[in-house]
């Protein structure tokens, strides 16, 4: 029995700091209320976008603006098809069409409409600007032109300013093939090389969404739309492409996955605790620590970074799974290892507060680097440690133990004891050894895998629906472009004339699909100015005989030279401003030093990205970018940058574990060291490339490692636990008593080490199990990482 001195509250127990507890607690809770209330002026929002992840990337500042050009985040494109191309499946296909219109209105601004209308251009340029299939026209094909117009229905009649309709031939020629205006909408027919039906095609809906992609409630209003038009026309086939839809997906699996794997997490550990405990009236009192954790990270997280990212929501699901650890400690303890269930808990303290210091130091050290999304996953988890560790320690050891929890035959001391008789012999250090050997010369095969799809959470048929319409509209998706400067505007085009044939030579050899450039839009000026000259000389000699063939005064002939001796060429900067050059307003930079132009690409091969990165190297008016390449290697750099994190990390808690441990320093070193090594053999094994995320699961094995084996050094495996029942019994010598009581509180510490081991599994290891690329990789790193780390605790307290 411990003495009343035990009740006169010291330090950390005075009742004052649990008050004071529940005071900052409270003001967390006002934080974030502040944060979730609708009306709030301090509303914050829930951050899907991956690149929000990401840092500020290395970039010239012709690539800054080039990209800024880009930003079409709350752009969208869906195309409705038929499922075959009978009348019914057109019919249907039309009327979900404008179904779909309908429930998008409120949502969006619909701008397809005007994209055929609004490609007219001013006739001052027109006669600088003549369609390909004109050029080769003779005299007569041009008179011939010019008497059609006027007679035929629906012809041109603009005798002053366009007598041989350049107007329409130039609008057919903008127009893409396979788009055409059909019943009021656009019609966009498959390419024929797809293999489709001649009869389908897709009605073509383009928006702009009045709110925010990131938005949760008008991602959530624009899903609703599209499912109602899926649910009342289930045959026919829509095709969605836009950012909405992935920051839509991703929020959703977000979501989906905090449900899961966090109440997979809670109903397991949940689970754990009862099977060891038996005191189901107790367990959510255990788990108070849990909710205080995240209470208190919550708000101050998202206060500190303004916005919360989906993935940090998902990683704190999972912080339920270390920050029980404390309270298994404590429960365990108090259980085997006391009388009443409070004294003699001086000796846990030093150990817990070491573990929480060694694990904030490692997920404290995930805030050092450049990604914004793992430094508010790192503040997120060292503030809900934190606050999970107060509370376990200024609350839990006020809570009454149950009147049989200190039995000796309690399931808790049972399975101690089990656990306890667990302790290697001399065959098995000889196989850890060799094992740990053959780890250490399988990492000579270490690979890294950096490729920006570990960042795409994006459902794999979404991905398949953007392409699909991305191909169809042969639009570039902006990844990939080239800067291409001129001392003018006349210098420019002909460069970019120039380089067309390049592009198609890559084209040709299946390296390069389709690109977007001004000189598909607009002729060199010395074309444009040669079209000028010789529309002139056809309006001089021509049109009277188209007039006088028609019946008409020759004195419109007067007129129409007036008004075409003002024509000129159009420029790459008035052409973007025109609403016929909305198209090439992402393919201009604005200068008064040089013109400057933009080639963006589609789909690029890897060989075809290396030829068009050796054609930027030779000039420098070039500038060849590859934002897929650069995030790649950004996410390299930070891999590297986290490797030295954790060596760095290593080192350190090392010497300070050498410090206060001394000869027994490599107990604690053996479960975290021994885990990295293990879990680092395994991946390069399976063939399996390092990456960013696998490191930071790496960090977390590391945490959880050391935190058992700090625990393994404070109370490692007495002789008493090996000894003779009975003679433990009998002895009743001071000693005697005081080893019984160390043996006690080495099983207590083993059995709250195996719990801590398994619900960390079962938080961290299944989220290998996830549908994000990264948080299943982080999750792999953990599931090997901590199973081998559990298996390395018999031999660090042995």
């Amino acid at each position: 029995m411990t003495g009343r001195g035990d009740s006169h509250d010291t330090g950390l127990d005075r009742a004052a700091w649990r008050w004071l507890w529940a005071g900052v607690l409270l003001l967390c809770a006002v934080l974030l209320a502040g944060k979730l209330a609708p009306q709030s002026p301090w509303r914050g929002a829930i951050d899907t976008r991956i690149t929000a992840m990401l840092p500020a990337q290395e970039r010239s500042p012709l690539a800054a603006r080039a990209e800024s050009l880009e930003d079409t985040a709350n752009r969208l494109v869906m195309l409705v098809g038929a499922r075959d191309a009978s009348a019914a499946s057109l019919k249907q296909r039309d009327a979900a069409a404008q179904a779909l219109r309908q429930a998008l209105a409120p949502l969006a601004t619909l701008d397809d409409g005007k994209s055929l209308a609004s490609l007219r251009l001013p006739a001052e340029v027109q006669p600088a600007l003549i369609a390909p299939r004109l050029a080769e026209l003779s005299d007569e094909q041009w008179q011939a032109r010019a008497l059609r117009q006027l007679f035929q229905p629906g012809g041109q009649r603009d005798l002053i300013h366009d007598p041989f309709g350049l107007a329409g031939a130039w609008q057919d020629w903008l127009t893409p093939a396979n788009l055409s205006l059909s019943g009021g909408q656009l019609l966009l027919r498959a390419p024929t090389s797809s293999g489709e039906q001649p009869g389908n095609g897709y009605r073509l809906i383009s928006a702009t969404l009045t709110g925010s992609a990131y938005a949760m409630g008008d991602q959530q209003a624009l899903e609703q739309a599209v499912d109602g038009v899926r649910a009342d026309y289930p045959d026919v086939r829509l095709l969605r492409s836009g950012l909405v839809f992935h920051a839509s997906a991703g929020a959703q699996q977000a979501r989906q996955e905090m449900s899961t794997i966090g109440l997979g997490s809670l109903i397991g550990v949940l689970l754990l605790l009862w099977a060891v405990f038996r005191t189901p009236r107790r367990l959510p009192l255990l788990l108070v620590p849990v909710a205080t954790g995240v209470l208190f990270a919550l708000p101050l997280t998202w206060w500190a970074f303004g916005s919360l990212h989906v993935l940090t929501l998902a990683f704190g699901a999972s912080l339920i799974g270390i920050s029980i650890d404390y309270v298994l400690h404590l429960e365990c303890m108090r259980r085997l290892a006391t009388t009443d269930g409070r004294g003699g808990l001086a000796a846990l303290w030093p150990g817990l507060t070491l573990g929480l210091c060694s694990s904030l130091a490692a997920y404290l050290a995930i805030t050092l680097t450049p990604m914004p999304g793992l430094r508010q996953m790192g503040m997120f988890a060292a503030l809900g440690l934190l606050g999970a560790w107060l509370s376990v320690r200024l609350w839990l050891p006020q809570l009454p133990l149950p009147a049989d929890a200190t039995r000796k035959d309690s399931p808790a001391a049972r399975a101690a004891g089990w656990l306890a008789r667990v302790l290697p012999g001399r065959r098995s250090w000889q196989a850890l050894g060799l094992l740990l050997l053959a780890a250490l010369a399988s990492l000579y095969g270490l690979r890294s895998d950096d490729r920006l799809t570990q960042l795409n959470p994006s459902p794999a048929s979404l991905i398949d629906e953007q392409r699909e319409v991305q191909r169809l509209l042969a639009e570039p998706d902006g990844l990939r472009y080239l800067i291409v400067q001129a001392e003018d505007d006349a210098a420019l085009l002909t460069r970019l004339q120039a380089l067309e044939g390049t592009f198609q030579q890559l084209d040709a050899q299946q390296q390069l699909g389709h690109w977007a450039s001004l000189a598909q839009q607009l002729p060199t000026l010395a074309q444009q100015q040669a079209n000028l000259s010789a529309m002139r000389e056809r309006t001089r000699t021509l049109l009277p005989q188209v007039l006088r063939q028609a019946g008409l005064p020759a004195a419109l002939v007067k007129r129409a030279e007036q008004a075409i001796e003002s024509a000129h060429p159009l420029r790459p900067a008035d052409w973007v401003t025109l609403p016929a050059g909305e198209m090439g307003q992402r393919l201009w930079l604005d200068s008064r030093t040089a013109a400057i132009g933009i080639v963006r690409f589609g789909d690029v091969t890897a060989e075809g990205s290396a030829a068009l990165a050796r054609l930027a190297a030779g000039d420098d008016r070039l500038e060849y970018v590859d934002q897929v390449a650069r995030l790649s290697t950004t996410l390299g750099s930070i891999r590297s940058e986290m490797a030295w994190l954790v060596s760095t990390a290593v080192v350190v808690i090392s010497l300070l574990l050498a410090l206060r441990y001394r000869r027994s320093t490599w107990r604690a070193l053996l479960p975290p060291l021994g885990g990295l090594l293990l879990t680092l053999a395994a991946l390069t094994l399976a063939g399996v490339g390092l990456n960013l995320f696998h490191l930071l699961g790496l960090l977390l094995v590391l945490g959880i490692g050391l935190d058992a084996g700090i625990f393994c050094a404070e109370h490692p495996a007495r002789s008493a636990e090996k000894g003779n029942p009975a003679r433990r019994a009998n002895d009743k010598t001071e000693q005697g008593n005081a080893e019984a009581t160390a043996s006690r509180a080495s099983q207590a510490s083993l059995l709250a080490i195996s719990l801590s081991c398994a619900s960390s599994l079962l938080a961290f290891g299944l989220l290998s199990f996830s549908q994000t690329p990264a948080l299943a990789a982080l999750g792999l790193a953990c599931l090997l990482g901590l199973t081998a780390t559990w298996c390395l605790v018999p031999f660090a307290r042995s």
